[in-house]
């Protein structure tokens, strides 16, 4: 038996008088929100900074002596034996 007409069809999603009240409410004013706010958008990485140990570091391939962290950015980890000119 085919349907043939529009009418004939029942609704996919049909919305009665079942649905759920939308619900209203009176906000919280016994906390202000600038304190949850603030806590809330954090310090960036400074709190995981202060978690972490400090990373040991690795020794140097090609000499074996414990590398350092420079204060300049183009490397990682720099062996000051092996690298002078990476101290900066």
């Amino acid at each position: 038996m085919a349907i043939t007409t529009t009418s004939e069809h029942p609704p996919l999603f049909a919305l009665g008088s079942d649905t759920a009240p939308s619900i209203t409410g009176i906000s919280y004013a016994a906390a202000d929100p600038a304190v949850s706010d603030a806590a809330l958008a954090g310090d960036g990485y400074d709190w995981l900074a202060a978690v972490l140990p400090v990373p040991r570091p690795p020794s140097c391939p090609a000499c074996r002596h414990s590398m350092v962290l420079p204060s300049t950015a183009p490397v990682l980890w720099a062996c000051l034996r092996c690298y002078p000119e990476e101290a900066r």
